[in-house]
């Protein structure tokens, strides 16, 4: 698959108990939506995981939406080299089923807090 330029392509597979696999956001397996269906790429019992990963977007237009939210992150956010862009779950759920919105609150507590509060315990603590 090829992922947008700028973005890694690190696929973490999640496979169900029917073969279902859930590329990026092992969340989502088992759940479904009237835009996106059940969020599989496909079966593995009757594609290998090589072939569903390289034919990923064709087959999952989430991941598409998703990797133009983690573009917009990286245009809008001084986070970003730190957070990588948040995670598709989060992303669906705190953006009311869209994949391409940008700040989540699962980002703004464990990722930006955690960042801040170091930088902040650093400059406070210089010797």
């Amino acid at each position: 698959m090829p992922a947008p330029p700028s973005a890694p392509w690190d696929p973490l597979p999640t496979v169900a108990y029917d073969g279902g696999v859930v590329l990026l956001s092992p969340e989502l397996a088992g759940f479904s939506d009237k835009r996106f269906g059940d969020f599989t790429t496909g079966n593995a019992l009757h594609d290998g995981l090589d072939v569903l990963v390289a034919e990923a977007e064709e087959r999952t237009p989430w991941i598409a939406e998703f990797w133009n939210g983690v573009d917009a992150c990286r245009a809008t956010c001084p986070y970003f080299a730190f957070c990588g862009g948040a995670l598709p779950a989060n992303r669906y759920f705190e953006h009311g089923g869209r994949m391409d919105g940008t700040r989540t609150r699962y980002c703004t507590t464990a990722k930006i807090a955690l960042l801040e509060g170091v930088v902040r315990h650093v400059r406070e603590h210089r010797h």
